[in-house]
């Protein structure tokens, strides 16, 4: 256990009822395996891109500002640390701010639904931070960046709406006790 003055680390209580199932295991193995392709992508995107690529882009789809290509690498730090507090979040419900108490009586089915939730989320940053360098690419890849916009717009569509379903999902079964 990991104790630390401002927060508590330690869930060992919700660990103990709540096991983790098969889907669960598989979200977890896509998000490992999505981080390991966002590296390769990346090391493959920076050895192939030219020295400046695009890095903000205008209403049109118009590139208005310019970077060095190491953003790639930045990007995928970032999004990588990303989905590794997304995925550390799924076995600490400490770091999930709802506005849900949870219930005792579906105490452990309402944080097994927060794992879920997390381990869902770890993947849609893998798909923004794909969005997000294919947009960057767009112009050496070829890629047209109305296809990197919708893109963008589903995978940011995803981590909303999967917030959404099992905020209200947890909310309903809290709910619904008896």
């Amino acid at each position: 256990m990991i104790r630390l003055r401002w927060f508590n680390f330690d869930v060992s209580r919700d660990r103990k009822n709540n096991p983790i199932t098969v889907v669960d295991r598989i979200l977890e193995i896509a998000a490992a395996m999505m981080a390991v392709g966002i590296l390769i992508l990346t090391a493959v995107l920076y050895t192939q891109a030219p020295d400046t690529v695009p890095s903000h882009f205008n209403a049109m789809g118009e590139a208005d500002d310019w970077s060095d290509k190491s953003i790639y690498w930045f990007m995928a730090v970032v999004f990588i640390v990303g989905m590794i507090i997304c995925a550390t979040a799924a076995y600490n419900r400490k770091m999930v701010n709802l506005p849900i108490r949870l219930k005792e009586p579906v105490f452990y089915r309402q944080i097994g639904l927060i794992g879920r939730m997390c381990r869902i989320m770890t993947l849609a940053m893998g798909c923004i931070w794909l969005a997000v360098v294919l947009s960057l690419s767009s112009d050496f890849l070829g890629i047209p960046s109305w296809g990197c916009a919708v893109m963008f717009a589903v995978s940011l569509t995803l981590i909303l709406g999967t917030a959404f379903f099992y905020t209200l999902k947890i909310w309903w079964i809290g709910r619904n006790c008896h």
